[in-house]
């Protein structure tokens, strides 16, 4: 990590929120680069629990995560902060050079922390967001957030969701098949 990072955490009143905090404390004790400040501990359950990952200085890096990253989100979660940390995983430049010319997107990703199929989705929504300060990347685990279930008609995961319900997909993406939607 070349820079160190914040886990700003978003909490309320149920034990998922706990959970989340000792997840981040523990991890946060293995290095040095990684802060955990506690923004919120009456939050909206619309959005808590959450982790939001910022630089040290306070700026937002649009990565976050609700619920706890644990399960199949784990290494995705770890790469979301090796890439908002830098160097981050390599691009090619032509997929670079895409990122670059996005505008204002924001991207929900609901997953199911038992899904083999959500990583691939996250992880290329997280390295779109590191790399394009325009691009929000917000991962749900979809057991604790029913409201979006409904609110989405999510029948599986992955679910995409691209600026509040503008367009709505399902199924893996790479970060190619990814940049082809965002455009």
């Amino acid at each position: 990590m070349a820079r160190p990072l914040t886990l700003m955490l978003y909490l309320d009143n149920r034990p998922i929120s706990n959970e989340l905090e000792n997840y981040m404390n523990t991890l946060a004790s293995l290095t040095d680069k990684l802060t955990v400040n506690v923004a919120d501990r009456n939050s909206s359950s619309d959005i808590s629990p959450c982790v939001k990952i910022s630089t040290d200085d306070g700026t937002e890096t649009g990565l976050a995560f609700h619920g706890v990253p644990s399960g199949h989100e784990f290494t995705s979660f770890v790469l979301g902060l090796y890439n908002a940390a830098g160097p981050g995983q390599s691009l090619d430049a032509d997929v670079r050079e895409a990122i670059g010319k996005l505008g204002r997107k924001d991207m929900k990703v609901l997953v199911s922390l038992s899904c083999t199929m959500c990583p691939e989705l996250v992880m290329a929504a997280q390295r779109v967001a590191a790399e394009n300060e325009q691009v929000t990347a917000q991962v749900y685990d979809i057991n604790h957030f029913p409201q979006l279930r409904q609110r989405y008609n999510v029948m599986s995961v992955p679910c995409l969701v691209i600026d509040d319900g503008a367009q709505v997909t399902f199924g893996k993406k790479n970060i190619r098949q990814l940049l082809e939607l965002l455009r």
